[in-house]
């Protein structure tokens, strides 16, 4: 018997194999991380700026872009108008395109076209065929622009046919309401746009998909990052005296003429954060009901010519209808102790990449201020989800010392990364974490359960969220907090209607604990349920939305009446308030007189069709939507609008350059400096990072085994002559 120190060709093969597949597994990973975009992120998503080509191996800035923001405040609306200067510095005759956000709320209906001297109006068209339109005008070497919406809250701004060292100006308008909650009136500009991220997992509800002109002719093009200059002008007329006038996240300068108030910004300003403007009254100055109208619709028809109409000077002759926005402020209500609702809170934290940064750090203070206000008689779990969903705890846990301290150790662990998987954090949220045991269930059905989602709302599969919280929301209230510089607030704020909620935009640090704390005290009871509208005479008035929302302290009621202007008469709102009924009668004695309001009531009836879109519904709702947009003359889902001028220009219209704008990435985001893509938000590349490591370790371990280099090791092979 002697001892032999080999190592067979099997073993060599075998390390060999584990090795080559470590390192297969560790280059995929380093793949994924660099190029996180593929899996998550689509090439035509989310884009702004300006843009840079490759003419000859030389890097030729073709595009520019200047955006000018002029607001016209009057009491409770808002009127906007967005100027695009499209600047062509190259010799090249260019078609451009520049994906923009505006406000959720907004309801787009009016498209200017600049050429020097000359002003073409837009015209609604249906969407298919404004496109082809545009198409159409384009080979034909005319110089179009048309607009179009993607989302709510997202259009393109597409030139065509821009003349080499010539400007060109898109002018855009919308009409809005002015926010108003807990005694702070606001307005919100969004500026910036987070990247979406797109499950992988093939959905069976149809997500709206960017409608896009076509380019054939795109020369190769590098994105780079500009500081994209924007001007903000804010007119207000409040109607009073205000004690406070801020912006958040700004620096601005403002002066004031009687109850009329002018801000700028203080200097050039990067569009990398949402614009938010704020201000206050003295108590009592703002009344507790306002009620404005508009005979006729704003935009009527003339000769088969779309032109613009003041509807108080010149109403329509064919439309005599009456318009009108109801704001009414319930009556405050005090929630005794003994009549206080033991709640089961739901804390629902985002940690995929695109929480990343700043983002991140405010999510985890909120959490740790939202556990901080519990009560002894709460219940609370925590669930934080990236590309996977975890739990705090398999049940809710009691308030007490022992399991908050455990919280917020659990807390303190978070880290963003990975994707957005939100779909599997709503479902548990709503469904999975009520599960209890039987001996819990009569101690646990009178708690007002109640989930707060706090994330950017960086998603591309909103309908199939919203379809979710439809099916499964059940006895749950659900509200939305958005975190960071550029959430998706329209995504959130449908999300908050649908759970019968609200929507919280949190900015900065320094609002976290303030929002949180006021959002708390809110909730722990709506001050008015069951609300419904009905005329003296017992009729129902053509209101939107038709189902109206709980509400919580300090939130007003708002909706939009439609009305033939020989059948006015007082319309009776009522609710429940503590259980009992309660009902106010509005008269419109102190009807304002206001321009829009058609514009209004037109959008929110589209936005709560489309909001319960299914399925079953989707074709309907479809026609019906465009119906809408191209009687009040509004940009939406199913129209856009296209103006062309009628003299072509272009000689070169066989050889065009195709360019998009490229964005600044979102204030305080984590990113690569040289690409539009969050850190690993789509991939699963620490995984294969852990398994190509592991893969290379067990090849090395078993090397050092076979050549006995593991400490305490003898490796002996007998052989028996």
């Amino acid at each position: 018997m002697r001892p032999l120190f080999l190592i067979s060709r099997l073993s060599v093969n075998y390390i060999g194999k584990l090795l080559c597949f470590g390192l297969l597994f560790v280059v995929y990973a380093s793949i994924t991380t660099a190029f996180a975009s593929p899996s998550g992120y689509q090439d035509d998503d989310i884009t702004q700026g300006t843009l840079e080509y490759f003419q000859q191996n030389q890097v030729i800035q073709a595009f520019a872009l200047d955006t000018q923001v002029s607001m016209d405040v009057s009491g409770l609306l808002n009127r906007v108008t967005v100027k695009q200067v499209f600047i062509n510095d190259s010799d090249q005759w260019v078609n451009g395109r520049y994906l923009f956000p505006l406000p959720e709320t907004a309801a787009v209906d009016s498209m200017k076209l600049r050429i020097g001297d000359k002003v073409i109006a837009g015209q609604i068209q249906p969407k298919k065929q404004a496109l082809q339109t545009f198409e159409t005008a384009k080979k034909q070497g005319k110089q179009a622009s048309l607009l179009q919406q993607q989302r709510r809250n997202l259009f393109t701004s597409d030139v065509a046919n821009l003349g080499p060292h010539e400007q060109l100006v898109v002018e855009i308008s919308y009409q809005q309401k002015v926010e108003y909650r807990d005694g702070v009136f606001s307005l919100r500009f969004p500026l910036a746009i987070t990247p979406r991220y797109n499950p992988q997992a093939e959905s069976t509800t149809e997500q709206p998909q960017l409608a896009m002109p076509s380019s054939a002719n795109t020369t190769t093009v590098k994105h780079v990052r500009p500081e994209l200059d924007v001007k903000m002008q804010v007119n207000i007329d409040a109607g009073f005296e205000l004690t406070s006038l801020d912006s958040l996240y700004h620096p601005i300068k403002q002066s004031n003429v009687g109850n009329h108030y002018s801000v700028n910004f203080a200097s050039k300003q990067i569009a990398d954060r949402d614009f938010v403007l704020q201000w206050q009254a003295n108590v009592g100055a703002v009344p507790q009901a306002a009620t404005f109208y508009q005979t006729g619709k704003t935009h009527v028809k003339n000769n088969s010519i779309e032109r613009e109409q003041t509807a108080l000077r010149q109403p329509n002759p064919v439309d005599n209808n009456m318009y009108s926005l109801l704001m009414l402020m319930p009556p405050s209500v005090e929630v005794s102790e003994q009549h206080l609702i033991a709640r089961e809170l739901i804390l629902v934290i985002d940690t995929s990449g695109s929480m990343s940064g700043q983002s991140i750090t405010q999510a985890k203070q909120a959490l740790q201020f939202a556990l901080a206000g519990l009560r002894d008689i709460d219940s609370f779990n925590i669930i934080e989800f990236n590309s996977d969903v975890t739990l705090l705890s398999a049940t809710p846990l009691p308030a007490n010392s022992r399991n908050i301290g455990k919280a917020n150790r659990f807390i303190q662990s978070l880290e963003a990364d990975g994707g957005t998987e939100m779909r599997s954090a709503l479902q548990t949220a709503l469904v999975d974490s009520v599960q209890q045991d039987s001996d819990q269930t009569d101690t646990r059905s009178d708690m007002l359960r109640q989930v707060i989602f706090m994330t950017d709302g960086a998603v591309g599969n909103e309908h199939e969220l919203y379809q979710l919280i439809n099916d499964q929301l059940g006895a749950s209230r659900l509200f939305t907090v958005g975190i960071g510089s550029a959430p998706n607030s329209d995504f959130m704020r449908r999300a908050a209607t649908m759970g019968r909620g609200t929507f919280t935009y949190i900015g900065n640090e320094s609002e976290v604990q303030q929002k949180i704390e006021q959002l708390l005290n809110k909730i722990e009871q709506p001050v008015l349920t069951n609300i419904g509208l009905y005329y003296l005479d017992g009729s129902v008035p053509d209101y939107w939305p038709t189902t109206i929302s709980d509400l919580y302290q300090n939130e007003p009621l708002w909706v939009s009446i439609k009305s033939a202007s020989h059948q006015q008469q007082p319309i009776i709102v009522s609710g429940n308030i503590n259980g009992q009924y309660w009902q106010q009668q509005l008269d419109f004695e102190e009807n304002q007189a206001a321009k829009g309001i058609d514009l209004l009531w037109a959008n929110a009836q589209i936005t709560s069709l489309e909001l319960y879109k299914d399925n079953a519904s989707r074709d309907r709702v479809n026609k019906q939507v465009e119906a809408l947009g191209l009687l009040y003359h509004l940009v939406t889902s199913q129209t856009s609008l296209v103006a062309v001028d009628v003299t072509p220009v272009n000689p070169l219209i066989d050889n065009p350059i195709d360019v998009q704008l490229q964005p600044h990435m979102p204030h305080g985001l984590n990113a690569a400096q040289s690409s539009q893509v969050l850190p690993q938000t789509g991939t699963a590349s620490r995984l294969w990072l852990l398994i190509g490591f592991s893969l290379l370790g067990l090849g090395l371990l078993h090397y050092l085994w076979l050549r006995q280099r593991l400490p305490g090791q003898l490796l002996v092979i007998e052989s028996h002559d």
